[in-house]
């Protein structure tokens, strides 16, 4: 029986509106983190933090730069900036005894938040950083949609379900 192991990241880029590619370091990815209420009370023993359907808390995700560069400063812009990352991940099949490959595309729609300058010294990079927040992201793993959130949309589709189509339908939308 054929088994594939999940490796690691080969490489990746980013994009800024589909195609302009822009140099970072490194990136954080957002925290995906539900909505929750403590509900406690007769029957119960102890508290739940319950999550609530289709709605996350507040996601960033962080830029992280080497230098001062001219992409990192447009993404302050207040009208926000869709950012495309494309990675390949390396996995390894147990029945053909080879390494293969996974995409893994997550597009952000994003607004800014901060930008920090980071430090200037003598033959060292300044590690400038973007944290811009996250209205919308959508995650494929081997061209198949897992996630995508919109919060704007009151849209939430986790794996093919779209989590919040009878809420939608209770509000009248």
């Amino acid at each position: 029986m054929a088994t594939i192991f999940p490796d690691k990241n080969i490489n990746y880029a980013v994009y800024r509106d589909g195609n302009e590619l822009i140099g970072t370091a490194t990136v954080d990815l957002p925290e995906l983190s539900y909505m929750t209420d403590s509900i406690s009370g007769a029957g119960l023993a102890g508290e739940i933090d319950s999550p609530v359907t289709g709605h996350f808390q507040s996601m960033t995700v962080t830029l992280n730069w080497r230098t001062i560069e001219s992409e990192a400063l447009k993404l302050l812009y207040i009208d926000g900036a869709e950012l495309t990352l494309r990675s390949s991940q390396q996995q390894y099949d147990s029945g053909s005894s080879k390494y293969v490959t996974k995409a893994i595309k997550i597009v952000l729609k994003t607004l800014p938040k901060t930008m920090s300058l980071g430090s200037l010294q003598p033959a060292a990079s300044t590690d400038s950083t973007s944290e811009l927040e996250v209205i919308y992201i959508k995650i494929d793993v081997g061209g198949e949609t897992m996630v995508e959130i919109d919060k704007l949309n009151f849209i939430c589709n986790i794996g093919g379900t779209d989590v919040l189509s009878q809420v939608r339908t209770d509000l009248g939308k």
